[in-house]
């Protein structure tokens, strides 16, 4: 049967089948986009490599300042740190930080760093509507300027410092409020990058939590100080209470052992407070007790002397630091000060003594008691100055002052 030459070619070597040359042709084609395949990916995974770098650089960036803003519950601690390691991170060494007063519509300058003089001056409180600093309080954005000769609006406050050449502000952001913002300054035109200012937007977020947290606990320590105000305090004279007397003449003895210095003690009494009280009534004796207290406080030491209601008509004054012979200057000037306030029919009797090393409270306490009663019943209105036994001879009637 004879061969259809139209079938010769059917097969592997036909006419259709890829010569040698285009096969190799083929393969090195291959071969060339499998080495532009693993360039892209190379370059793929570098930049994706650099992204994790660049993102893992910010983590640490951020969680170092996270971790300098959380180690403080004060305030200025806070800001002049946060400032310092902002700057630190972005090279540069100028800048500022600013605490929004909402209240007022100001913000004042508590944070800086080689600023000029002359604007610390005149940014230390301004207008919350001024300049890049009121943008970012009013939207709640960071405000970049890359070259100030272009935008003086925002950067008002700068303009008899052309040194400086870009700056960039961001808001201080906690729970949606604006509480600060903090404004870096460059001597360079287009300093900050874009990474840079994502990158200051989350230290910013940071910051601004910490400066709530601070202010949280300010409050608390306000209200916890008043409450412990309230506590030892007589609410009729504004004079500390007898439970404090305890406590305070406790550390006093305390310390004057260690140191070996004196404290002197006053015990004052407020004489013929029942008829007065029965002749004008309690409120004019209320009004006699205030005026112990205004006495003793406008005759002691602010900070060093302390001035205590101990009881009913009878005050407590605590002097450290002082002898008898000072000590009985100022009972002297209390009694004549409160007799200046003309309190009609009252006066004061003081008792005074000094502090014996090692001796007890109570013992310290009864002898300053008696000597207040030895002047009270010696008529009254006179400081007496209770002296050791042994010494009575030599220094009788010392320390007594007649009406």
């Amino acid at each position: 049967m004879a061969n259809n030459p139209q079938q010769t070619g059917a097969g592997f070597g036909g006419s259709d089948s890829a010569s040698p040359e285009e096969l190799m042709q083929q393969l090195k084609r291959a071969r060339a986009e499998i080495a532009i395949l693993e360039l892209q990916l190379r370059e793929h995974s570098e930049k994706l490599e650099q992204k994790v770098e660049e993102r893992t650089r910010e983590l640490e960036a951020i969680n170092r300042i996270a971790a300098t803003v959380s180690r403080s519950l004060n305030l200025d601690v806070i800001l002049r740190q946060s400032l310092a390691k902002v700057l630190e991170l972005l090279e540069l060494d100028v800048g500022g930080v600013f605490i929004h007063d909402e209240d007022r519509g100001e913000m004042h300058l508590k944070a800086h760093q080689g600023l000029p003089r002359d604007i610390v001056e005149k940014m230390s409180v301004q207008p919350a509507g001024e300049g890049c600093l009121s943008a970012v309080v009013t939207s709640g954005e960071p405000v970049l300027v890359q070259n100030i000769e272009d935008d003086p609006e925002h950067a008002v406050m700068l303009a008899d410092h052309p040194e400086f050449k870009s700056l960039v502000s961001i808001p201080l952001e906690s729970k949606g409020r604006v509480r600060g913002a903090m404004c870096i300054l460059s001597m360079e035109e287009e300093r900050f990058s874009a990474e840079e200012l994502k990158l200051l937007v989350a230290i910013g977020s940071e910051i601004g939590v910490a400066i709530e947290n601070a202010r949280l606990y300010e409050k608390s320590y306000i209200h916890s100080k008043k409450m412990e105000e309230l506590s030892i305090t007589d609410s009729l004279t504004g004079l500390y209470n007898r439970r404090h007397f305890y406590r305070r003449i406790k550390e006093e003895i305390a310390r004057a052992d260690r140191q070996k210095h004196p404290v002197s003690l006053l015990v004052v009494d407020l004489d013929n407070l029942k008829e007065y009280n029965d002749e004008l009534g309690h409120l004019k004796g209320d009004e006699a007790l205030r005026g112990v207290a205004q006495a003793i406080t406008a005759c002691i030491r602010q900070d060093v002397d302390s001035g205590y209601r101990y009881g009913g008509d009878e005050f407590a004054v605590i002097l450290p630091y002082s002898d008898e012979v000072r000590a009985s200057g100022v009972a002297e000037r209390i009694r004549r000060t409160y007799e200046d306030f003309s309190f009609p029919k009252t006066s004061l009797s003081i008792g005074l003594t000094q502090l014996r090393f090692g001796e007890s409270i109570d013992d310290l306490v009864n002898r300053a008691d008696s000597a207040m009663y030895v002047a009270k019943h010696s008529g009254g209105n006179r400081v007496h100055i209770e002296v050791p036994e042994s010494a009575a001879d030599e220094t009788e009637g010392a320390g007594e002052e007649p009406a």
